[in-house]
């Protein structure tokens, strides 16, 4: 293995804002990743059984819990284009409301976010829920170091199989 391999960034992970198309380029990928799947089930009971009959009901949207993203604004000035880490919260926060534009119309829900991460998943989904920790702070209050845990949840607008999840 040679230096510029050992030195070489892994492929980023990507944020896309499924309506607008605009993209957001992870600073650091999340050191970890929690997929989480609930399989629901009626439970039946029936008299004089000793125990309760499972039927199944639905398998659950697929859930990213907590996926942080870490951003430091020394790193990125070190960066191609130097770019400003508060723009990725404001990017994020976009994904929390209805696009500009929609207002009064009744289905009107925040965009879809296309979660890609080279080799580890790619995956459509809404954002159920964020939180930025504000680490350290300048002097003159300026954000130097940041996290933002983000909650993603699949949406499908088609029917899965158990088949199409083997040849994923």
């Amino acid at each position: 293995m040679s230096m510029d391999q050992v030195r070489a960034r892994p492929p980023r992970c990507v944020l896309v804002n499924v309506i607008t198309g605009e993209s957001m380029e992870c600073l650091f990928n999340p050191t970890h990743i929690t997929e989480k799947v609930q399989v629901n089930w009626n439970r039946l009971a029936v008299p004089g059984l000793s125990h309760q009959v499972l039927q199944y009901q639905s398998t659950g949207n697929r859930q990213l819990s907590g996926v942080e993203f870490y951003l430091d604004r020394f790193f990125a000035s070190k960066q191609p284009g130097s770019p400003e880490i508060l723009a990725f919260r404001g990017f994020v926060r976009a994904l929390t409301v209805p696009p500009a534009g929609t207002e009064g119309v009744a289905d009107t829900a925040p965009p879809r976010t296309l979660i890609v991460w080279p080799k580890v998943l790619t995956v459509e989904t809404v954002v159920t829920d964020v939180e930025f920790q504000y680490r350290q702070l300048a002097s003159d209050n300026t954000v130097l170091v940041y996290t933002a845990t983000v909650g993603f949840e699949e949406i499908l607008d088609v029917r899965v199989t158990s088949e199409a999840l083997r040849s994923a």
